[in-house]
């Protein structure tokens, strides 16, 4: 049976960290966010862990740098792991949002159906690419019989959360994921499913 760990990334600096490539904020990790980080391995530390992935992003790097070091392993990369595209809406604020786009605000606010965000993805396309990135690793990983560590972002772990509990994506704002909140899911053979262990657990 694999056990996946899904780790949101540790708190962010604030200030204008624009990557063009992402088309997004790529913001380092703040110092309260290396020091929660490095708390993470008080979890893990009694932990077997074969591999760990990561998102494009930095501060899912700097998030794992310290749990991947007394662990010896190298972080993958993995784009499927990238926070959801919001488009458009990236840098904007609610009222700017709000003025700009009112029809596709109102969708986002009153969470009964699925959107695409402006030249971004819809929920559905982030919640295949995570289910798709965690069926390839099961499998790639299951002889292995140790725990993967994958981190990435709140979006794509609220998104997840519906998968795993056979709800709508747009019901993913109910669900609160903190810095450095932790996800352990395992996978049933026996049912061709995942079961939810833990969600959101952090480190005093």
């Amino acid at each position: 049976m694999s056990t996946f760990y899904i780790i949101r990334h540790a708190e962010k600096q604030k200030g204008d960290f624009h990557n063009p490539d992402l088309r997004h904020q790529d913001e380092p990790i703040s110092p309260k966010g290396k020091q929660d980080s490095q708390r993470l391995w008080c979890f893990f530390a009694d932990k077997q862990i074969s591999a760990i992935y990561i998102s494009e992003y930095l501060r899912t790097a700097q998030t794992i740098e310290y749990v991947a070091d007394q662990l010896g392993l190298t972080p993958t990369i993995d784009k499927r792991l990238n926070e959801m595209d919001n488009g458009l809406f990236e840098g904007m604020s609610s009222e700017e949002t709000q003025r700009t786009y009112p029809d596709i605000w109102e969708i986002y606010r009153q969470r009964k159906e699925d959107f695409r965000f402006p030249e971004g993805e819809t929920a559905e396309e982030a919640r295949k690419r995570i289910a798709e990135i965690l069926e390839e690793k099961q499998s790639a990983h299951d002889h292995d019989k140790a725990g993967i560590i994958f981190v990435c972002h709140d979006g794509l772990i609220r998104v997840l959360m519906c998968h795993i509990m056979n709800l709508p994506v747009y019901q993913r704002g109910n669900f609160r994921v903190d810095f450095c909140g932790i996800m352990e899911i395992t996978y049933q053979p026996d049912y061709d499913a995942l079961k939810l262990i833990r969600f959101n657990h952090t480190i005093d």
